[in-house]
């Protein structure tokens, strides 16, 4: 006898979520859809507000930055970002070299 548990996680997924750090995930292509065509991100607020939204602007503001923080990969996990900060700090460090020294510093 095989469960259909597949079914049971479809119901789940059209259900809304309790709570709002997951709502704001599940919403958040519609909101930057809203920012990118110039709204502001208060009066996103105010309209989900008006439709039900239980949360303070200030709560609103940092679970939508949250939200897109999680979405965007970062260069640490893959070491890039140290790599480039070496290069950066080695760079700086040999146009302040010739900068003291009178020459000109190429980029």
């Amino acid at each position: 006898m095989q469960k259909d548990y597949r079914h049971c996680l479809d119901k789940l997924v059209g259900v809304v979520p309790e709570r709002k750090a997951a709502l704001i995930r599940s919403i958040l292509p519609g909101i930057e859809a809203a920012l990118n065509s110039g709204q502001s991100l208060k009066k996103i607020w105010e309209v989900l507000e008006s439709e039900g939204l239980q949360m303070s602007y200030h709560g609103f503001h940092k679970a939508v930055w949250r939200a897109r923080k999680m979405r965007k990969p970062t260069a640490t996990s893959s070491g890039e970002n140290r790599i480039n900060l070496r290069t950066r700090k080695r760079c700086r460090k040999q146009m302040w070299k010739q900068l003291k020294n009178g020459t000109r510093w190429r980029i």
